[in-house]
């Protein structure tokens, strides 16, 4: 049985591929609206916002932000041929573990979710944490 790459026509070796281009916008909503400067949602035909809390127990609460945020993370890194973090410079790899962490703990850590929420200057790091990590994995 002969196996075909998922992402090969859409896949460029050099640069911001299709799969990218179309991922960043819907990463960088869920990063608005983890960060708690925004959010972005629908009130027609359904009500939908990337901030509805799918779960929540104990002060931890799993939004559509979060989900979203990982699953474009998760794309962009497999369908950029998912290396390690020895491709990546010290600095490059310090930008991208950041990113992964500050995203992974505004969703499970609420001190660092009520911190986001609480002052905007975080939620801006958070945004330009998440624009530089998302540009590594997606360039190189």
């Amino acid at each position: 049985m002969a196996t075909a790459n998922l992402f090969a026509g859409m896949k460029k070796h050099k640069g911001v591929d299709f799969i990218d281009a179309v991922l960043a916008p819907l990463f960088v909503a869920a990063t608005l609206s983890l960060s708690g400067l925004g959010t972005i949602g629908l009130d027609n035909p359904i009500t939908f916002y990337l901030s509805d809390v799918l779960y929540s127990a104990s002060g931890t609460e799993i939004t559509w932000g979060f989900v979203f945020s990982m699953i474009a993370l998760g794309a962009a890194w497999f369908s950029n041929e998912a290396r390690d973090f020895s491709d990546f410079s010290q600095e490059q790899a310090a930008i991208v573990g950041a990113m992964v962490i500050l995203n992974l703990f505004s969703a499970i850590v609420p001190a660092v979710s009520s911190a986001l929420e609480s002052y905007w200057f975080a939620g801006v790091f958070l945004l330009f944490l998440n624009g530089a990590g998302y540009y590594l994995i997606a360039y190189y």
